[in-house]
Formats: C-alpha cells, sequence, structure tokens
C-alpha cells in the first residue's frame, strides 16, 4: 500500500469530508447496525454533526463512556495512582520521596502509548489495545492484593506497589488514549459537553461510594465509627482485592463502543519514518495542541503531583492515629462530582479554553487553603483540589478539539508522552519534603499554578477548532 504520511491515523480525514466509500452529495443514510469488526454503518457527515455515525449510535457511545468512567470512578481508590500508594508506602517505613515513586513512574511509563501509536496506528488497533490494557491492569491489582495478604516483607511489599504503579502507567496511558480517539470518532463535536458532563458529573459520585468502602477499611470516620475490623496490610489488600474484579466491568464497556469503518486496507502498516516525521510536524506546528500540552504539564506538575503530600500531610495536622484516605476521597470526588456537572455546562456555554481557566483556578484556591488552614478545616483541601482535577479531562478536550481527526491519537499520545516529565515534579516535591518540609512543597506547586493561568490567558485561543490553511489544524503534504 503506498503511503500517504498525511492520514496514517484516521478513517475520516477532517468533519467535511465524507468517510471512504460514501458520495458526499448521496443523502441517503445508511443502516445503524454495527459490523462485524465492531466498526458502525456511517452517514455523511455535515458541518453541524461532525461525526459520520448515526445520532443512536453516537448516543450509545456517550453511555459507554459514561460507563467506563463510572466503574473506573468506583475503584478509583486504586485507579488513581497516588494517596493510597503514597499512605500504603508510608505505613511501611518508607520517606516521603519513596512514597511518592509510584506517581513518579506511572507518569514515565507514559511514553508506551506514543510507541503504540507508531506500531499499531489503525483505529481497528484501538479496541484490542485497549483490552489488553484493561487486562494488564486486572493483572496487577490482583498481584498487590496477593502481596499484601500472603505477609511479604516490606521491601517486596514496597517493590511491587511501585511495580502498580508503572503498570498503570504502560496500561492506562494505552486505555485512556483511545477512550478519547473514540470520543472523537465516535461522538460528533456538539455532542461532546453533553458527554463530558454527565460522565464527569456522574461518574465521580461513584468515587464518593468507593470512597465510603475504602473508609470502611480503616478507621470507618464517614460511617459513624463503622468498619472492616481489618488491620493492616489486610485493609489495603482488601481494596486491592476488591478493584481488580471491578476493572473487567470497564472493560465491558470498552468492548461495547462503536466507531465508522475504515476504507480497505488503510492504516494496515506500521508506521514509516516518513509517517511519523509528519505526525511530528502537524504536532509541532500545531500551536493551540503544543502549546496546550505544554501547559497542561505545568498543571499536572502543581495540582495533582503535590496531592500525595497534602495527604500525608494530613495526618500531621489530625494526629498520626487518625487515617483519613477515606474521607479525603470521599472529599475529593464529591466535588468532583459538582464540578463536573457544573464545568460541562460551562463547556457547552461557554469555550473549551474557559474549562482550562476555571480548573486551573479552582487548583490555585485549594493550594492557597491548603497553605492557610488548619484543623479540621484542612480536609476541605481535598475537595478543592477534586474539583480542579478535572482539568486532566478539559485539557485533554482540548488537545483532541485543537486537532485534525487524522491526528487526534497521536496527539494524545504526545500528550501522555510529556506527562512523563511530571514524574520528575512528583519525587521533586517528596524530596523537598523530605529536606525543607511539606509546607515549602505547597508553595512551590501554588506557583507552578499561578503561572499556567497567566500562561492560558496569554497563549491559547477560545476556540482552537482547526481552521483549514491556519496552524491551527496543519495538514501535511
Amino acid at each position: 500500500m503506498a503511503e500517504r504520511p498525511d492520514r496514517p491515523f484516521s478513517a475520516v480525514r477532517s468533519p467535511a469530508e465524507a468517510p471512504a466509500g460514501v458520495n458526499a452529495d448521496d443523502s441517503k443514510q445508511l443502516t445503524d447496525g454495527p459490523a462485524a469488526d465492531g466498526t458502525a454503518a456511517v452517514r455523511t457527515a455535515t458541518d453541524a454533526d461532525d461525526c459520520v455515525l448515526p445520532v443512536a449510535l453516537q448516543n450509545h457511545n456517550i453511555r459507554c463512556f459514561v460507563a467506563f468512567w463510572c466503574v473506573y470512578y468506583l475503584a478509583a481508590p486504586v485507579s488513581y495512582i497516588g494517596t493510597t500508594h503514597a499512605n500504603l508506602l508510608k505505613a511501611f517505613g518508607n520517606t516521603d520521596f519513596v512514597s511518592n515513586l509510584p506517581s513518579a513512574v506511572y507518569l514515565w511509563l507514559t511514553i508506551v502509548p506514543v510507541l503504540a501509536a507508531w506500531f499499531f496506528p489503525s483505529p481497528r488497533h484501538l479496541r484490542p489495545l485497549a483490552l489488553l490494557s484493561v487486562t494488564l491492569l486486572v493483572l496487577v491489582t490482583g498481584l498487590v492484593a496477593v502481596t499484601l495478604g500472603s505477609g511479604a516483607s516490606a521491601g517486596v511489599s514496597t517493590f511491587v506497589v511501585i511495580l502498580h504503579g508503572a503498570i498503570f502507567g504502560a496500561a492506562n496511558g494505552i486505555l485512556l488514549t483511545a477512550m478519547w480517539d473514540f470520543l472523537r470518532r465516535g461522538v460528533s463535536t456538539s455532542r461532546r459537553g453533553k458527554a463530558l458532563g454527565f460522565t464527569f458529573g456522574i461518574g465521580p459520585l461513584f468515587a464518593c461510594i468507593g470512597a465510603l468502602l475504602q473508609d470502611a477499611l480503616f478507621d470507618g470516620r464517614l460511617l459513624g465509627g463503622r468498619s472492616f475490623g481489618l488491620s493492616f496490610p489486610y485493609n489495603y489488600m482488601g481494596m486491592f482485592a476488591a478493584v481488580s474484579p471491578l476493572l473487567i466491568l470497564a472493560g465491558f464497556a470498552v468492548a461495547l463502543i462503536r466507531i465508522p469503518p475504515e476504507p480497505p486496507g488503510a492504516g494496515d502498516q506500521v508506521a514509516s519514518l516518513a509517517t511519523i516525521a509528519a505526525g511530528i510536524r502537524q504536532f509541532v506546528r500545531n500551536r493551540g495542541v503544543l502549546l496546550s500540552i505544554l501547559i497542561y504539564v505545568i498543571v499536572y506538575s502543581g495540582g495533582n503531583s503535590i496531592i500525595q503530600n497534602v495527604s500525608l500531610h494530613a495526618q500531621s495536622i489530625l494526629g498520626k492515629e487518625s487515617n483519613t484516605l477515606g474521607a479525603q476521597n470521599f472529599l475529593r470526588f464529591g466535588f468532583k462530582a459538582l464540578a463536573g456537572a457544573i464545568l460541562g455546562l460551562l463547556l457547552a456555554k461557554s469555550s473549551p479554553r474557559a474549562t482550562l481557566l476555571a480548573t486551573t483556578s479552582i487548583l490555585l484556591i485549594g493550594m492557597s487553603w491548603a497553605l492557610s488552614s488548619s484543623g479540621t478545616a484542612f480536609m476541605l483541601t481535598f475537595g478543592l483540589l477534586g474539583a480542579g482535577e478535572l482539568f486532566g479531562a478539559y485539557f485533554p478536550n482540548y488537545v483532541t478539539t485543537a486537532s485534525e481527526k487524522t491526528w487526534v491519537r497521536l496527539n494524545m499520545a504526545y500528550l501522555s508522552l510529556l506527562s512523563a516529565l511530571i514524574g520528575f515534579s512528583s519525587i521533586a516535591f517528596g524530596a523537598i519534603s523530605d529536606r525543607f518540609g511539606r509546607i515549602a512543597s505547597f508553595y512551590a506547586a501554588a506557583a507552578l499554578l499561578g503561572l499556567a493561568i497567566v500562561l492560558i490567558l496569554v497563549l491559547l485561543p477560545r476556540d482552537p477548532t482547526p481552521k483549514h490553511g491556519t496552524d491551527a489544524g496543519v495538514r501535511e503534504a
């Protein structure tokens, strides 16, 4: 097959084009039934609806996307690499530096989605790669449960917990990149605000349920002192053991998503050096994509990598005998649910940039609260950081909106690749904490967030949708 560097990753070139095999002048809508390979029958895209799938299938994809994230949020005490892992490693007697390692290696392994996009460029690879990733997540989560339950030494347990972060970084990077690509291909731009509003409004409520169950595994603070009565490390073992089968349900949601079919033979070859070079060129030339990803790295460093230190600091404020992990996650995801509904409306009524400003500002308020509060009031920090944490949904949405459909998956993979830099901020905050105290790391995080707000206002356009012939949507010759 002849190489086409301008079309390596997509069956549909742009919102204005009809899919291959469909006459753009033909007004007849094709049937809605899925094809044997999991793709779906298509119709001609229009300016008002830039997805070629029938509306019924787009709504089906929204439901699958929401279902995936609801399950993922229910598993959040484990699937969100960070506070649980840091507190578990701290309980084994490790330093703040070591306690931050699961989060750091998670981010360092995010180079894997880029390699997957290069070696498996066709959209027909999306589902198999996503399901393989889910399988790895299930297995490594089960491994942690077995290790903790077997009475392994602190050193072995520490290694396995860090390994859990590494496997999640690689497999989760592929899985979540695929989910955003599914959303871009299977849901029109006009419906994406609705999809994100439902997903990040309803989804975090499931994380609140997960937080209550996590609380019951510890001191039951949110449940009036009622708990399962499990001692360390069996409380953590129970958490990982419960999450492992939950992730299988997420795999079912992935399997049910439908995307438009590809032209025969499209994307069957591994990306050539010319194709890879074309992808890099469009990434560098697409100002909206490049700058938003660089700012994303700054926001992630200041607003999310710090949360392990914030969680560890809670014990210093509330007493070493208190274990508030369940309460932390309940506040974190409860506020996220409220913010998710509001931010989805903001996206639908305003612009993609508005959601970036809103989430980053909330994170800065959260760090300011951490620096100025004491006692039980400090716990509100987790709610504010949880609400602002939705930057992790709206920056990818900005990137997908700024990308031509051809390049969505690759640009999302580059987002994951550059996220590897954030791993250094996690261990940097740990090192700052060990040497200068956790408060010093809080000031450093707040400074990064303030810088990010300025950069968003100065550098990012309100609407990054590609305009053919402009640098917002570079088309390689």
